[in-house]
């Protein structure tokens, strides 16, 4: 395994923006920047302080359960908690994954002696660089309605909030329109928030410590996934040399497959 050199460490560092989990995260760190960004994905909630944010915010409840973190956790001073993901590739998954977000989040409050019906209103928002339902939509809110009768909501103070910086329509307003288009690497002008945001994702990369933090978080992920392939390789080549030993396979075959696996594996 060929370890990467400073120089492409410094430079992948140095090319992150604000689409990056990480940098984002910190950025949002800034209870100011973070009310100001909550307010352009939801400017009818008139959100004026957050009493609360935390970036990757681990929930998790149960030694036997999966566990969350979430990007950036932030809770307003009506109580409305909120997580803020950035999500730089996009899948079916997510879907998913905002049902258990927003699930985690209500087990976490309800573990702090809440009651049902003093569940807070929970946003889980996704901003996506691609179009998750391919509408062409800045924006896709949902919310429980009812099937038989669509004028009939539940009300239950769940909401999941998909961006969309690749979207086409005129559906939002020009504020968040600027947001997206930056996050989507757009330039953006006469635009003091913007402004702000550019601002410290450039003062974040001056932060040699967060720089370390990164690059240890990256180098740990990089050496379990390696871990994981190689793991996978000799689990292979063992079922394999299994099945030629049971004459399940010729040894020709059990050849090409173990080449085929070789060719497969990462080792950079």
């Amino acid at each position: 395994m060929n370890n990467q050199s400073v120089e492409d460490r410094d430079d992948a560092w140095e090319k992150l923006t604000i689409s990056n989990d990480f940098i984002f995260g910190k950025i949002m760190s800034d209870p100011i920047l973070c009310r100001d960004t909550l307010r352009r994905i939801l400017p009818e909630l008139n959100i004026d302080h957050v009493a609360e944010v935390v970036a990757q915010k681990d929930l998790k409840h149960y030694y036997q359960n999966k566990g969350s973190r979430l990007d950036v956790y932030v809770v307003d001073t009506f109580g409305r908690r909120f997580d803020l993901e950035m999500q730089l590739l996009t899948n079916q998954v997510i879907k998913k994954r905002s049902r258990y977000y927003l699930s985690m989040m209500d087990a976490n409050e309800l573990l702090k002696g809440c009651e049902y019906d003093q569940l807070s209103d929970s946003y889980v928002i996704f901003i996506c660089l691609e179009d998750l339902f391919g509408k062409g939509l800045h924006k896709y809110t949902f919310k429980d309605v009812c099937v038989q009768d669509k004028d009939v909501e539940l009300n239950d103070g769940a909401y999941k909030i998909f961006l969309n910086t690749k979207g086409t329509a005129s559906d939002i307003d020009a504020d968040l329109k600027n947001l997206l288009d930056y996050v989507d690497g757009k330039g953006v002008e006469n635009d003091d928030y913007i402004e702000r945001l550019q601002k410290a994702v450039e003062e974040a990369k001056k932060n040699e410590t967060w720089r370390g933090e990164y690059m240890t978080e990256r180098d740990i992920e990089r050496r379990g996934y390696l871990q994981g392939e190689a793991k996978g390789k000799a689990e292979g080549k063992a079922a394999i040399e299994k099945a030629l030993s049971e004459g399940l396979l010729s040894e020709e075959v059990a050849k090409q497959l173990i080449s085929m696996m070789e060719e497969n594996v990462t080792t950079n």
